[in-house]
């Protein structure tokens, strides 16, 4: 099982739900979620965003320890989310509205970034395709 495939498990039944019950409140069918907890496939970035809302989760913390691959470097979302809690606990001073900014431009990042990813995995199973 994926890390997030653990994770999804993990929270579905802490809210005491079953497999067809959280596919329903994603609007997914039930073996698609099953395939996301099996780890036999992931969830697109907009069922991410949906499984977080549903969960009152963040992406961080449903991808939290994942590691992400850019040409061939390896950066653990453990340390990147480091960075991230030094300058947010840094610029905590600010206004509230350049935080609310803030969080919506590292949001955006993340999802670029889950892209990025599915896109290089997507010419990587090509390369090895052809």
């Amino acid at each position: 099982m994926s890390m997030i495939g653990t994770k999804l498990a993990r929270l579905r039944k802490q809210k005491g739900l079953s497999q067809d019950e959280i596919a329903a409140l994603l609007n997914v069918s039930q073996p698609a979620y099953h395939k996301w907890e099996s780890g036999l496939s992931k969830p697109t970035n907009d069922n991410i965003l949906k499984i977080c809302e549903v969960f009152e989760i963040d992406v961080d913390e449903l991808l939290h320890d994942e590691t992400s691959t850019f040409t061939g470097n390896t950066i653990s979302d453990s340390t990147v989310l480091n960075s991230s809690n030094s300058v947010i606990s840094n610029i905590n001073m600010y206004s509230p509205e350049l935080m609310g900014q803030l969080l919506k431009n590292q949001e955006q990042i993340t999802q670029i970034l889950l892209t990025q990813n599915k896109l290089i995995e997507t010419m990587m199973q090509n390369i090895h395709k052809s």
